[in-house]
């Protein structure tokens, strides 16, 4: 059984249902981020170096943690002289081929050797890239899990990142009250814990859970909201009413 967050619990005593706006019902949910991720290596290695820390707003594509890269930077310069070498073996074939001094298959053979050296120089390269984690969402560092020379194992999450530059509000309530808010219905959204001068946000119901929980009778209403000021926190306490 799916279990319901406190506040849903909140709008389970109270019928879910907490007041009126303009004769339309408020229903009170929940805050929660876009999307949150956990950054983590695909390696075991250990840090050289963070590039952020708690609070930074980082873009998709940042670097943020650099992981030892030493080996793999000597072995990428390494196979790039062998990369050059076939290059210059496979022009000399290639050249003698035309003027009909050796066979094709001769030819042939440098082309192989030269390509089977790009692809051992494209694997190391993407070994090295992986030293390197990048931030795969634009957001907020909002948790740094390691620090530098530490080591890392992999999968284990180093940073987590989440983007609040859009924000879901979960609400719970009544398959009669979920009617009043379709899929695509326009939702005015506000937060007592900002204050008055917070005029609030405008959303649209992005998703309606289609089961229903037996022990109180609710299903999850989920309205989606741009935030591009960060204003609203994940974790408030919001309201919910359709706007006509």
């Amino acid at each position: 059984m799916k279990k319901f967050p406190l506040v849903s619990i909140l709008c389970i005593l109270s019928g879910a249902v907490i007041g009126q706006a303009a004769d339309q019902p408020v229903f009170q949910g929940l805050v929660q981020p876009y999307r949150e991720v956990n950054l983590s290596s695909t390696v075991q290695t250990f840090i050289t170096e963070m590039k952020v820390r708690e609070g930074a707003i980082v873009e998709r594509g940042d670097l943020l943690v650099q992981l030892y890269s030493l080996s793999e930077e000597l072995e990428l310069e390494r196979i790039g002289f062998a990369v050059e070498r076939r290059e210059f073996e496979n022009r000399g074939a290639q050249n003698l081929f035309a003027e009909q001094l050796i066979s094709e298959d001769e030819a042939m053979e440098k082309a192989v050797e030269l390509r089977l050296a790009q692809l051992q120089y494209d694997i190391v390269k993407e070994r090295l890239e992986l030293r390197s984690l990048r931030a795969p969402i634009s957001g907020v560092v909002v948790e740094r899990l390691y620090e530098e020379g530490e080591m890392v194992a992999v999968g284990e999450p180093i940073l987590r990142l989440v983007d609040i530059a859009t924000i879901y509000v979960s609400a719970y309530m009544t398959v009669e009250a979920a009617r009043g808010f379709p899929v695509g219905a326009a939702v005015q959204i506000t937060l007592a814990e900002l204050g008055e001068d917070f005029e609030g946000l405008q959303g649209v119901v992005d998703f309606i859970d289609p089961r229903v929980d037996p022990a109180s009778g609710l299903l999850q209403v989920r309205v989606i909201a741009e935030n591009p000021d960060r204003v609203v926190k994940p974790g408030l306490r919001a309201r919910i009413s359709r706007i006509q």
